[in-house]
């Protein structure tokens, strides 16, 4: 009998020394912690979460958290070869995320923050951090922002876990094609990272962009109507906060559609999305709709190299600021 032999293939996970990174276009070769952590349960988990939540069922938004964690390490990897903590440290930063993302965030217990603390700790990830001599409150610090990294900061300044974020989604709406060529154009400067006055230009149209679509129907209409939808299966005991921070997204789907209180508009939510309305007007809205308030936006802002020229004379800065008026109350409901 001929016997197998084992083909490297590009795309694959894990169970090879290096990992490509299409987005990108970057190959990284992994060091050994670096497969161990791909290998384990916590990170395996983010593959099967929706990076942006719900909207995946309407929209092209189909990546998976664990697709952006590793577009995250393959820049830190390709900026800060040898910086390992950080490698570590873009691997594990999205570990703590609940099941799609962000959205189930304004139910009281949920913290992706605590959670992340909790699994850094966690028997698992602690022996193979220990095994290789990485102290976890290091990883913890660089991962919340605590120490001033490329990956992370408390500046409001872009880094890279934002910049793979945006530009995922740039790709997708067709504001750029060809990421990597943003490469050459980002430099490292006092552990923050730094670019030209033509593409911080770019990086804030794709911030805007990311910022009208948080703010949109396709977005905010399915996210809201699914954390009700698991809010109800909370109060009929059928999954507690604890238990949803192991799931990942389609066993919670599972659960919705055949849970008798949940199933008919969870099906509706899967088959019919067309039919959720979202409005900032209270007036002739039904007295079942969801509120839902939006506080925040994501609006880091570039940084210009050095004698290059100042943020705030950028051609889209303006724009930057009128988004405050996208913040505030939506009511979403089902159009009957």
């Amino acid at each position: 009998m001929k016997e197998f032999r084992s083909i490297q293939y590009i795309a694959q996970l894990m169970g090879g020394n290096e990992i490509w990174e299409p987005l990108w276009g970057l190959k990284t070769k992994l060091t050994e912690i670096e497969s161990c952590l791909l290998q384990s349960s916590p990170l395996r988990r983010l593959h099967f979460i929706h990076h942006n939540g719900c909207s995946y069922i309407n929209t092209q938004h189909v990546a998976t958290r664990l697709q952006h964690t590793l577009g995250v390490f393959s820049l830190v990897a390709y900026y800060c070869p040898y910086w390992f903590e950080l490698r570590i440290a873009a691997l594990l930063h999205d570990i703590g995320h609940s099941p799609f993302s962000h959205v189930l965030e304004q139910l009281e217990g949920i913290d992706h923050h605590k959670r992340t603390h909790e699994l850094l700790y966690s028997t698992e990830l602690s022996d193979i951090l220990t095994k290789y001599n990485f102290d976890p409150s290091i990883i913890l610090d660089l991962i919340e922002g605590n120490i001033t990294s490329p990956l992370r900061n408390k500046d409001n300044i872009i880094h890279l876990d934002h910049l793979d974020s945006w530009v995922r989604s740039a790709q997708i709406t067709g504001l750029i094609t060809s990421p990597n060529q943003l490469l050459s154009k980002i430099r490292i400067e006092s552990n923050y990272i730094s670019t030209d006055f033509e593409t911080a230009e770019l990086l804030l149209q794709f911030i805007i962009s990311e910022a009208k679509f948080h703010c949109s129907e396709a977005n905010i209409g399915p996210n809201v109507i699914l954390k009700h939808l698991v809010s109800e299966l909370i109060e009929q005991n059928v999954v507690t906060v604890e238990s949803l921070s192991e799931m990942t997204d389609s066993i919670l789907e599972f659960l919705l559609i055949n849970c008798e209180q949940t199933k008919e508009e969870m099906n509706r939510l899967l088959y019919r999305p067309h039919e959720i309305q979202v409005t900032q007007i209270k007036r002739n809205v039904p007295s079942n709709a969801h509120l839902f308030v939006l506080n925040k936006l994501y609006l880091s802002e570039p940084l210009i190299t050095k004698g290059v020229g100042a943020v705030n004379a950028l051609t889209s800065y303006s724009k930057l600021e009128q988004l405050s008026s996208l913040l505030g109350s939506y009511f979403v409901y089902w159009n009957e």
